[in-house]
């Protein structure tokens, strides 16, 4: 299946098992691994970010953290309306876990790697996912936020 990008371009969503995934374990070293396995094996939602926020200069907001009282931890934002966002899904009773930017996902494409990273990531009480890519601004963030939301395990 095929996705329109940025300037009309398409681009084709890669095959699972060519997706490797990014993220930091719990002891804040990076780590790399087939998207097939970990999606089923790593709890993303408990990872910390894996790049900060950039601080623009000029900008009246700067990236901060929110106190989220569904995770009991610090949940990273990088915009007032990214934290309007965690805001509100930190109230919703449907989620049971947020984080921000967690995980990076990478594939090869026809014009070589691609990678893109979701700003937000939750896990629903249900067991379900969730994954909110930010401004879509690439055919990467579309096909990487169509693979996040079809290929994450529910956890039951």
């Amino acid at each position: 299946m095929q996705d329109a990008g940025r300037n009309g371009a398409r681009a084709r969503r890669p095959e699972v098992a060519s997706v490797d995934v990014l993220f930091r374990a719990a002891g804040g070293a990076a780590e790399c691994s087939r998207w097939s396995s970990a999606a089923g094996e790593v709890v993303f939602e408990n990872c910390p970010p894996l790049k900060p926020f950039p601080v623009r200069k000029g900008k009246r907001l700067a990236p901060g953290w929110w106190s989220s009282a569904t995770t009991g931890r610090l949940v990273h934002y990088g915009s007032a309306a990214m934290r309007l966002h965690v805001m509100l899904l930190d109230r919703d009773p449907r989620v049971s876990g947020l984080a921000a930017r967690p995980l990076e996902l990478r594939w090869h494409g026809p014009s070589g790697v691609r990678a893109h990273a979701p700003q937000l990531m939750l896990r629903l009480a249900d067991g379900g996912t969730g994954c909110a890519p930010g401004a879509v601004r690439s055919s990467a963030a579309v096909c990487c936020t169509a693979l996040v939301d079809a290929l994450v395990a529910p956890r039951r």
